[in-house]
């Protein structure tokens, strides 16, 4: 018996300079040959195999061969490069086809060494589950067939690519809606603050539905949820660009929430194990994280499960320096009003300071107030990899946005200075705040921010759901969203 893990396929990318681990389950030794480099790898008392060959340089294209006996499978036009996870909610899950470009770079993109491989989104595992993993491919760029995979994976992928001149391979693990406790092992939950209780009013919550009712509830709502796409995709078809308001004016809302259930797909854990343990643990530079849109309900404690979710990462993935990019929110008008963003971004960016080899991709500029998921997300995708080419190549200046640096009082007001010059205030001030009060401001010649209200105590900036970007770095990249109090 012999079953190499799905992630495994012709036109694969793997990760250079780093072992290379071939894994799956077996029921005795097995053999695994690359570029002329043989291994052998025997199971363990689970079935379960990982053999190591020696990191490799970016090359190919290559031949896997995977063999229990004379039982084999063969892996065609390998490629050994750089590959990077890409997760998180539905704005990293958002296809290239419906991005505003989308069309026609799905027309036009050719580049048969950047590839994709989208993990199965699976409530369980089981012999359907297993049956659908078997037809999951990695693609390479060509034209007309990329057009579900994740737009912001294209544009990241594509601006990688562009910048090492080496195979890139983006391997893309999302569910939309997705809270992160979603994307832990229940046993990391249960060790972040309030996590125990999380787990035990789920299991509270499923414990009131049996499997066969929620089997029934969930036909309902896949039968719902399709209803709504099917109008969504015909406006979408007849009008592209059209509005989201446009399309909830005729299908109604989306479907939301959807039932409770043991099984249910957004449980706690349970992507962890249905997705991320399916793919884990695949060689991998890095990651790129577009999520916490769900969790702005109920941002308390965010920053610690983020932190523990990076740890766990690192760990199954077998890189204690996987290096982490985190798309900073961007504004949205959240409905309902209890959401509450500015937490969340100030969460990732507590996160990304505090643990080493991540990095914060700020979007404040990047929203749309009436969409929760923007259209455009070529700036997204580019500005995750200048992050990341920073990060883990020391490629580029890393689109590091402004940060506030020192607050003093001055002349007519509170002087801001910031990491990097400032350019010109585009619009209005409206997002920058002075005691809670809106506060004109301009910026001085050396390129620091003069608010213009004597006296005050506290200012902050963008610290609300959906502001309006007015400040940005000489080089276009928008000012971090901060807050600042006297200690005086």
């Amino acid at each position: 018996m012999l079953n190499v893990a799905a992630v495994f396929s012709d036109h694969m990318v793997l990760q250079r300079r780093m072992p290379i681990r071939v894994f799956g389950e077996a029921d005795g030794p097995v053999r695994v040959a690359l570029a002329g480099v043989e291994v052998e790898a025997a199971p363990g008392a689970d079935g379960r195999f990982c053999a190591e060959l020696p990191a490799m340089e970016a090359s190919g294209p290559y031949t896997l061969r995977v063999a229990r006996g004379d039982d084999a499978r063969v892996f065609r036009d390998v490629m050994i490069g750089e590959v990077w996870l890409c997760g998180g909610q539905s704005n990293m899950e958002f296809r290239l086809r419906d991005d505003a470009h989308g069309p026609e770079q799905v027309a036009t993109g050719d580049d048969v060494i950047l590839r994709f491989y989208t993990v199965n989104q699976e409530p369980r595992v089981d012999a359907a589950m297993l049956a659908r993993e078997r037809e999951t491919q990695w693609l390479p760029l060509s034209p007309g067939e990329c057009g579900d995979v994740s737009a912001v994976a294209y544009y990241a992928g594509r601006r990688l690519r562009e910048a090492l001149g080496v195979p890139v391979g983006m391997l893309i693990c999302c569910i939309g809606g997705t809270e992160i406790s979603n994307w832990m092992s229940r046993e990391a939950l249960a060790e972040t603050p309030g996590g125990a209780e999380m787990l035990a009013k789920h299991d509270a919550a499923v414990a009131q539905v049996t499997d066969e009712q929620f089997e029934k509830d969930e036909a309902a709502y896949a039968a719902r949820v399709q209803a709504w796409c099917d109008v969504a995709g015909a406006m979408k078809a007849e009008k592209p660009g059209v509005r989201a308001e446009e399309i909830v004016a005729k299908a109604g809302d989306f479907p939301w929430p959807p039932p409770t259930g043991r099984w249910m797909l957004r449980r706690p854990g349970g992507p962890w194990e249905t997705m991320v343990g399916r793919i884990a643990p695949y060689g991998a530079r890095g990651l790129l994280w577009y999520q916490g849109e769900t969790d702005s309900g109920n941002a308390e404690h965010y920053d610690a499960r983020f932190a523990r979710m990076i740890d766990e990462w690192r760990e199954v993935f077998k890189n204690d320096r996987l290096a982490v990019v985190a798309a900073q929110l961007p504004n949205y008008a959240a409905d309902p009003a209890n959401e509450d963003w500015p937490a969340i971004r100030r969460a990732q960016q507590a996160v990304c300071d505090a643990v080493p080899d991540c990095a914060l991709a700020c979007l404040i500029d990047c929203g749309d107030s009436r969409d929760l998921h923007p259209w455009d997300k070529e700036e997204p995708g580019r500005r995750m990899a200048d992050a990341a080419l920073k990060l883990a190549y020391g490629v580029g200046d890393g689109a590091r946005s402004p940060r506030l640096e020192g607050v003093t009082p001055a002349e007519g007001g509170l002087l801001l200075r910031f990491t990097k010059p400032l350019g010109p205030i585009r619009g209005t001030t409206d997002s920058l705040r002075a005691d809670g009060k809106p506060a004109r401001a301009h910026v001085t010649p050396e390129g620091a921010l003069l608010v213009e209200a004597p006296g005050a105590k506290a200012v902050d900036y963008a610290w609300q759901n959906d502001p309006a970007a007015c400040l940005f770095g000489t080089d276009g990249l928008p000012v971090v969203p901060f807050e600042w109090e006297s200690k005086e």
